[in-house]
């Protein structure tokens, strides 16, 4: 199985509090790989170098085996390949939904609006929100705001989705629609890295758990292995305050 996604001794510190201290870690081409652990550990730091929101003090980020921080990647085709889910979704207020599955298409990928619209259409379809096409985000409830950001990210044709805690500014009611889209992308074989502390969904959808406490990874293997045969005693407090 091909790996996607290489980390290589991943540092990040903000000022002198190193949260990624060493990590190495890989995503394999068709996997969901679900990331947990404890606030704090992390989790969302190694997502946001992944995606370059943020930039590692020292290590590799490699792409089919190209670093990404070699200065030789474009950037925008890395951008587009590799789409991101956030927390807070991050829709654009002032357009409507099909507006926002459209601007990132028509700007990085130069599709037309015509074919932009087609396809946005498309993916609003499969999670449930193409009778919104014309809504602003302020109009709709945070599970649909969420739709719609996975929407946006499946338009650009990406080969990888990092989501970040997609649920956890949900409602509970709301959390269910949106794990089910996730659900779905997982079974078609959609790689995903799954920021999350939804357990359930770990135990259902991962190929394979992650376990990170205080900037390294502790533990991980398939969800049976991490979630029923803890190995270390920092991961069984941390199974024993989720349950």
């Amino acid at each position: 199985m091909e790996g996607v996604i290489e980390i290589r001794g991943l540092h990040k510190a903000f000022g002198s509090h190193e949260v990624l201290r060493g990590v190495d870690f890989t995503a394999n081409e068709g996997e969901a790989t679900c990331i947990i652990g404890s606030s704090g550990s992390g989790k969302s730091t190694l997502l946001r170098c992944i995606n370059l929101l943020e930039t590692p003090d020292a290590g590799q980020i490699l792409y089919h085996g190209e670093d990404i921080l070699s200065g030789h990647v474009n950037m925008a085709q890395y951008h587009a390949r590799v789409g991101m889910v956030f927390q807070q979704f991050n829709l654009f207020g002032n357009m409507d939904v099909l507006g926002n599955c459209v601007a990132g298409q028509m700007k990085v990928l130069h599709r037309s609006r015509e074919e932009s619209e087609e396809n946005a259409r498309k993916y609003l379809r499969k999670v449930g929100m193409e009778a919104y096409v014309s809504a602003k985000p302020r109009q709709l409830s945070g599970g649909q705001k969420q739709r719609v950001a996975i929407a946006r990210a499946l338009a650009m044709d990406p080969e990888v989705i990092l989501f970040d805690e997609p649920t956890s500014a949900l409602d509970p009611e709301m959390v269910g629609e949106v794990l089910l889209v996730m659900q779905d992308l997982a079974r078609e074989g959609m790689t995903m890295l799954v920021v999350t502390h939804e357990m359930g969904f770990a135990r259902a959808v991962a190929s394979k758990v992650v376990f990170m406490d205080q900037g390294v990874i502790c533990e991980q293997g398939s969800p049976a292995q991490v979630l029923e045969h803890p190995e270390t005693e920092r991961l069984r407090a941390f199974l024993q305050s989720r349950f």
